[in-house]
Formats: structure tokens, sequence, C-alpha cells
């Protein structure tokens, strides 16, 4: 019974733009890219989880998603939630009967997170969540593939608990600070354990301390 996660992720370019007033393009850009590619790390050694599918408008996106393995689908610019949509029938498409949707921005996020949110869903239908810090989403579990449209974007938590509550299914949720804790702000770089980190968000974010602008106190 294969569960296949899913990745958005933003154009580079628009990327972190809450960063912008202090880590400029290529710094934010570098950000992006290692934390999406030590998510995708995780995700490859969750042994619950078949593949990852990585939706993106940007092709230097899909490149590195290729690189780490996974299944890379250019999004035709129709926004976030109908992008995981068509992530979503790509990985239908691929046998999976489960996804875990998860953004790339989730620098402490472990293999035994995703193992426990998989092992959650244990009927034939089931919704889990596991909300952000500010009461969005940060993984979303849907057990059959359509169980649900996923309603990502500001507060979404409360807005798939109601969605889930719609179709009948009584949602699971799932909590811990790893999984709570992804990047929005200046303060949430700076909060980062560095010890916890994945090898390639560790080395961006050890150089970007190092600069004046982001220098730990």
């Amino acid at each position: 019974m294969p569960t296949w996660a899913i990745v958005p992720v933003k154009r580079l370019s628009e990327a972190k733009s809450s960063l912008g007033h202090v880590l400029g393009e290529g710094e934010r850009r570098e950000l992006v890219l290692s934390m999406l590619a030590d998510v995708l790390e995780v995700v490859k050694a969750t042994p619950s989880l078949a593949g990852a599918v990585v939706v993106s408008p940007d092709e230097e996106v899909l490149r590195a998603a290729r690189v780490s393995g996974a299944l890379g689908l250019l999004e035709p610019s129709v926004g976030l939630n109908r992008a995981i949509e068509l992530a979503i029938q790509r990985a239908a498409a691929e046998g999976a009967d489960a996804v875990l949707v998860l953004p790339a921005d989730l620098p402490l996020v472990k293999v035994a997170d995703l193992e426990n949110i998989v092992a959650m869903a244990r009927s034939p239908r089931e919704v889990v969540l596991a909300p952000s810090k500010d009461n969005g989403t940060n993984v979303l579990l849907l057990k059959p593939p359509d169980a649900m449209s996923p309603r990502f974007g500001g507060e979404s938590f409360v807005d798939h608990l109601w969605e889930a509550r719609g179709k009948g299914i009584l949602p699971r949720i799932y909590r811990s600070t790893s999984t709570a804790m992804d990047v929005d702000d200046v303060q949430d770089l700076m909060n980062l354990e560095v010890e916890e980190l994945g090898a390639h968000t560790r080395a961006v974010v050890q150089r970007i301390r190092r600069g004046t602008k982001l220098a730990k106190k």
C-alpha cells in the first residue's frame, strides 16, 4: 500500500521574500534548495514512503528534485492548491494509494515524524494533519489520495479540519516541534538549532550566520 510524498516549491525568485530585507536573492535561493535537499533525503530514508513528486514552476527546483531521486512536475502557473492536486494525480498514476503533502521548508523534520504520520492512517479513509506554529498546515496525509481537496494557504489547519469533516472523515492530528517549525521570517532562521539541521541546510545557515546581518547575539 504505497504512500508518496508531495512537495510543492515556489519559483525561486519569489521564495522566502519575507527574508528579502536581510538576504539577497542568491542567498534565499540557496537556502530554499538546501532545505529541499534535506527534506527529500528524509523522505527517501522513510521506509513507509515509496516515492516523491516535487511540483514547482521553477526548472532549477525540478532539476534539483530529480538529482535527489524525486519526480519533478512542472507547475503550469495554476496556484498552490491546484498544483498540489496535479502532483497528487501524478502520484496516484504511479500507484500511490495515499499521499503525504509537506513543504520544502521543514528543516527539522525527521524520518520518525513521517513514519508516525503514515502509521496513524490505519483505516481505508484517513486524513492526518500536522499543524505549523502559526496555525497553518505543515503535513497533510490523505488516504486515499482524493480523500479531500487541499486547502493550503494562511491559517489552513482549521480549513483542513473542516474540509475533512465535510467529507465525513474525523481527522487525526500529529503534533511535534520538528513538524511545526517552518521558516517564514528572520526570527525563525535565528531560532534554528544548527546541530539539528540536515547537512545541506546546516552548511547554508552557518554561512548566513557568519555574516553580520544575522550574527547571533
